[in-house]
């Protein structure tokens, strides 16, 4: 299957920009005036940085399993709602588990499918009365697929010009692009392979977006590129790249998008990899399902599951050597104020440790940078950081419950990462704000 449908997306995304406006205006003059965006990885990180970027609050991106971060969406009132289900595959756990919550508490007409044509999830939209069932193309992978219907669909429901975002992607240079991805292969092959990305801060979380791409991208084979978004440390570390060259107007992200596309593609055949697969991300999911069926799916599971072999923080710490990164994996509420805390952690770990930091939260990561920490270059430090649920929710037809998935997918990735030999640290937290103690703790002196 070709999977160069992404060069052709611009283009293709304009013949479909009517159908698509058509159908925005259709869902707000039904009063559906709030978006929901249930997906993972290039299905959630598109529709983000434009919602983002555009200061569209109407549109909110749902990519984790945390507890707290699905109920604080029922919470926010869901009459109004339109729930798109976006997932390439249509089996994607995490997409199917937030349609089976929130379907039992909203009208089937909330919904809209995009999903490869004959999957499972376009037949359960056409069976339950979907609004629509939009098509993701077959030859464009989930992490190229910004400017298909995945990132144009949420891009009119929001209001913003996608014409013009258009327009302005089919300007875009290969060869420039493509000159870009060069100098970042050459970088990366003179030891800069810690790529430090500083957008304008209007659109900031586009750095999310472009470390999904080239992390999963790049990282397998014992190669990759490590991208850095948001890095607290201000000091010039030997081993980055630091890339602040952007656009600042939202507008352009079309063209950045696509630019970044080629870019990568480029800097993956430079460094000799498949700028199209993720061959080690399938592993964290296969162990994941086997802690879900054979865990204990009481609310303490994570206590009473058998502990596994990770080192403490302390000897993680000690283990640092040279061109290390250290990876903090939270598996915590994704909001604002424990981004806070955990900025504060890396920035206190990067310095005492001499390396550059990054902060995934699961399992959004397993989507994004988890292809990187399994099959990457091992030079990464990680420190898992699981936390007691403060309230959990049953998923509906699936017998699980969200803080039993998120648990299995913390597990299952931390079983991944040893059985390839990386250096993990597990903490597990009674509460969130617990997470700051690790300032300290890395400040103290080595016993």
């Amino acid at each position: 299957m070709s999977h160069l449908g992404w060069i052709d997306a611009p283009r293709a995304s304009l013949a479909q920009w009517d159908e698509l406006t058509r159908f925005a205006a259709r869902v707000r003059r039904e009063g559906l005036t709030h978006v929901v965006v249930c997906g993972m990885g290039g299905s959630s990180l598109a529709p983000q940085v434009l919602a983002a970027s555009f200061g569209a609050a109407s549109l909110t991106a749902l990519d984790s399993t945390d507890p707290a971060a699905v109920l604080a969406i029922e919470r926010a009132g869901i009459g109004h709602t339109v729930f798109v289900i976006s997932s390439k595959s249509g089996t994607t756990v995490e997409t199917l588990a937030f349609y089976h919550y929130f379907a039992a508490r909203a009208r089937p007409e909330q919904f809209v499918a995009i999903t490869e044509p004959g999957t499972a999830l376009e037949t359960l939209a056409r069976e339950r009365g979907f609004r629509g069932v939009f098509p993701h193309p077959v030859d464009v992978g989930g992490r190229y697929a910004a400017l298909t219907v995945v990132g144009m669909l949420p891009a009119a429901l929001i209001g913003v010009d996608g014409r013009a975002l258009l327009e302005r992607a089919q300007a875009v240079h290969r060869d420039r692009a493509g000159a870009m991805g060069a100098r970042l292969a050459a970088a990366a092959q003179a030891g800069r392979d810690k790529l430090v990305l500083r957008p304008p801060p209007r659109v900031a979380r586009l750095a999310d977006w472009i470390e999904q791409l080239v992390a999963e991208s790049t990282g397998k084979n014992g190669r990759g590129v490590v991208p850095v978004v948001d890095d607290p440390v201000s000091e010039r570390r030997p081993d980055a790249e630091v890339f602040a060259e952007f656009s600042s107007d939202p507008l352009d992200l079309g063209a950045e998008f696509l630019q970044w596309q080629y870019a990568t593609r480029e800097l993956c055949e430079r460094l000799g990899v498949d700028a199209f697969d993720q061959p080690d991300v399938e592993e964290a999911k296969r162990l994941a399902r086997a802690e879900l069926a054979g865990g204990d799916a009481g609310p303490a599971g994570a206590q009473h599951a058998a502990p596994l072999p990770t080192v403490t923080p302390e000897v993680l710490r000690r283990s640092a050597r040279p061109g290390d990164y250290l990876a903090i994996l939270a598996y915590l509420p994704p909001t604002a104020d424990v981004t806070a805390k955990l900025q504060a952690v890396r920035a206190a770990w990067g310095r005492a440790l001499g390396c550059a930091t990054t902060l995934g939260f699961g399992p959004r990561y397993l989507h994004s940078t988890g292809q990187l920490h399994k099959g990457g270059p091992n030079t990464g430090l990680f420190l898992v950081l699981t936390v007691d649920d403060a309230a959990d929710a049953a998923v509906p037809e699936l017998g699980i419950t969200f803080g039993r998935l998120k648990r299995a997918q913390a597990r299952g990735d931390i079983r991944a990462l040893l059985a390839r030999g990386r250096r993990v640290a597990h903490v597990h937290l009674r509460r969130v704000e617990d997470v700051s103690r690790l300032v300290a703790e890395v400040s103290a002196p080595s016993r």
